[in-house]
């Protein structure tokens, strides 16, 4: 007795072919869609625009630090509680303390952008310089899991099992059909022969070195 009855594999195949496509649908057109973006770059010209902000910083905030400057590192998770709160801003990449001039500066890395803040404790003014991207820009950034955080690095991941998933069950239903199974098999044959011989005869490659 077979360890897999045929007629199951086929139908869960199937089952799973039609859920999977329905659930990946929309990841499906974005990645698609975002990968073309990538491979246009200059498509993304003018889709960027800047911004600025200037607003007081918190009176308690300000308070703590003015009653000792030289301490001002330690604020440094109610700094960053603060803008995550007001702004969203989450995921600091780097902190940087101007010890003189009682400056602290976050730099937050952003799709499509970025978010640089700059706290200054002696005239107690926050000012805010950001760049966001337009949707072109931004599903560039998601396609590439660019700045966007774990979870989004999860929602590549698992979407990527998924797609290789819907391939295989869709072979498994070419094989169940006698009629249409020679002309996939030979589809199949030229998606992977034709960007096989594209590659190796006009995609530049370094030759030549060990």
């Amino acid at each position: 007795m077979p360890l897999i009855n045929k007629r199951t594999l086929y139908s869960t195949s199937r089952a799973l072919h039609i859920y999977l496509s329905t659930a990946l649908l929309f990841l499906l057109i974005l990645f698609c869609v975002s990968g073309i973006v990538l491979n246009h770059v200059d498509w993304l010209e003018g889709d960027k625009s800047n911004g600025q902000l200037n607003t007081p910083i918190p009176t308690d905030l300000l308070d703590k630090a003015q009653q000792n400057l030289t301490t001002l590192p330690a604020l440094y998770p109610e700094i960053e509680a603060y803008l995550a709160a007001q702004y969203g801003l989450t995921k600091v990449k780097s902190i940087e303390w101007e010890k003189e001039d009682a400056l602290v500066i976050l730099d937050y890395p952003l799709p499509a952008g970025f978010a640089f803040a700059e706290l200054d404790f002696t005239s107690g003014e926050l000012n805010l310089e950001y760049q966001t991207g337009g949707i072109l820009s931004l599903i560039g950034d998601l396609h590439k899991g660019r700045h966007t955080g774990e979870a989004w690095s999860w929602v590549i991941d698992i979407s990527a099992v998924l797609m290789i998933l819907f391939s295989i069950t869709g072979m498994i239903i070419l094989f169940q059909n006698r009629k249409k199974r020679l002309v996939g098999i030979w589809l199949t044959v030229l998606g992977v022969a034709t960007p096989a011989v594209i590659y190796l005869c006009w995609v530049p490659q370094l030759k030549g070195v060990s």
